[in-house]
């Protein structure tokens, strides 16, 4: 059963790749909260780049995403087959992020060692949903064609979804823009990439909460 559950969790985590790129949604103006609660209603079929957008420009916005400590906590009680455990740290994640897509990976892969498909097909959609946003436009290999995130955690996220193992980084600025740039080895072929990211979101909200007097 543990083998089984570590499987569905590497399986979801690399599923967004196997989907392929779609045409990026236009940004609408709704708010975050609207979005959200459409969201937590069961609408996976919203516009995952406004909803990320519109995150981004909201008050409770964090650059790094998902508490790294308490997600690596949930993967290791996830591949630990403790299914209670993760689940209730996943919860704990997204009460402060929504937009956490291993936290919702997670989720799904638990829901679905237990029976519960209904559960576990809502976060599985919501993952790929985050997932794809992000990799519908450009193809991370270069500057030009970086991956747009609104969190550092999104950038780990697509590096996993992609199926590397991540062991550099570095930044470029170029034209005005900053780029975190992943050194990674792909786990199927053992080939190393560096795939860009374009971070201008995440640096502007971490400088706009700096400006923030208390």
């Amino acid at each position: 059963m543990r083998v089984r559950l570590i499987l569905l969790f590497i399986i979801l985590l690399f599923a967004a790749f196997a989907v392929g790129a779609q045409t990026p949604p236009v940004a609408s103006v709704d708010s975050y909260d609207g979005f959200l609660a459409k969201l937590i209603a069961g609408d996976t079929k919203i516009d995952f780049t406004a909803l990320r957008l519109a995150y981004s420009r909201s008050k409770n916005a964090d650059p790094y995403g998902a508490d790294h400590d308490k997600r690596r906590q949930m993967s290791a009680a996830v591949i630990e087959n403790h299914c209670d455990e993760a689940i209730k740290i996943a919860d704990e994640l997204l009460a402060f992020i929504y937009l956490s897509p291993d936290t919702h990976a997670a989720k799904s892969a638990c829901y679905r060692a237990v029976g519960n498909n209904a559960k576990a097909e809502l976060h599985k959609a919501i993952y790929l949903g985050l997932i794809n946003s992000i990799l519908a436009k450009g193809d991370g290999n270069s500057p030009e064609t970086a991956y747009t995130v609104i969190t550092i955690e999104e950038e780990y996220a697509v590096m996993r979804a992609l199926g590397f193992t991540v062991w550099g980084e570095e930044y470029v600025h170029k034209a005005e823009h900053t780029f975190n740039v992943l050194s990674g080895t792909d786990d199927r072929n053992k080939k190393t990439a560096k795939v860009y990211f374009n971070v201008d979101i995440p640096l502007s909200i971490e400088k706009d909460r700096k400006s923030v007097k208390p």
